[in-house]
């Protein structure tokens, strides 16, 4: 029977929902982010004038190659979590520590390609 207060059983669904949205939002949010990885970004065109800024020797190599970087990106807060979980001082904040993380990545990543794509890059191998 429904009372004022609400019906029985409501508030377990009603926290279903919430995280559903909740972890619905990420996927959405990386799914972005995925799809912005790929894009083209903008390509600025070089004035000569310029391609004194450029004669610098670059490096060829990666300095931290990819795979390690987002290996470090993702699974040190994930432990860091899981450590202050385990060493009991988190132990009611779980949920809410790894939809916080995950928030963060997701916009992180998203907001960092957007810059990325905005910004672009320049092709100073082409300017002779």
């Amino acid at each position: 029977m429904c009372t004022v207060m609400g019906c029985p059983g409501t508030m377990a669904w009603n926290g279903s929902l919430e995280l559903g949205a909740e972890v619905g939002i990420r996927v959405l949010l990386f799914i972005i982010f995925v799809w912005t990885e790929f894009l083209e970004p903008f390509h600025r065109k070089i004035q000569p004038e310029e391609m004194w800024l450029y004669k610098n020797p670059t490096s060829t190599e990666d300095r931290v190659p990819t795979l390690h970087m987002f290996a470090i990106a993702y699974l040190v807060p994930v432990f860091t979590v899981l450590f202050i979980y385990f060493i009991g001082y988190g132990k009611p904040d779980l949920k809410p520590a790894f939809l916080a993380m995950s928030l963060g990545m997701v916009i992180n990543g998203v907001l960092t390609n957007c810059i990325k794509l905005m910004v672009g890059s320049g092709e100073p191998c082409s300017v002779d």
